[in-house]
């Protein structure tokens, strides 16, 4: 009710005007994700109430989110609820866990290999601004 009042207002500046329907759509996307986030299931009329909006109208905002990947949930059109899909800890613990081991390889194959080149002597030096000049003067020269 408070972003309506306000959206007159907004669509009178010139260089906000053409974003304010992006902005208004985002504003209430992130607040049915907010509002949403601590439960396990919500009433979608109890939901619309607050939204200021009719079930039908949430439904096609609240499936939009889920598509999008926004909200981890399913929608019981009969029951008319919003339902958080269960999120398996044990297995999102272990497949960080392995992640992290790839990661941790992968970094001590890193320290293995520059070890090695230091240990073999191998530098690569970097010609500096003034060698540069002075290669191609001296390339100059020679044709």
């Amino acid at each position: 009710k408070l972003l309506n009042e306000l959206k007159d207002n907004f669509l009178l500046d010139m260089y906000l005007a053409p974003h304010v329907n992006t902005l208004f759509s985002m504003i209430r996307n992130r607040g049915l994700i907010q509002y949403f986030s601590p439960y396990i299931s919500a009433d979608l009329h109890k939901m619309a109430d607050s939204f200021n909006t009719n079930v039908t109208n949430l439904e096609n905002e609240l499936m939009k989110l889920i598509l999008d990947g926004s909200i981890k949930a399913r929608i019981d059109s009969h029951k008319k609820v919003l339902l958080a899909q269960d999120v398996d800890h044990r297995s999102l613990t272990f497949e960080k866990a392995v992640d992290m081991a790839e990661l941790y390889n992968k970094r001590a194959r890193s320290i293995v290999l520059r070890s090695a080149i230091l240990k073999a002597g191998i530098h690569v030096k970097c010609n500096t601004r003034e060698n540069q000049d002075q290669q191609q003067n001296f390339n100059n020269m020679a044709h």
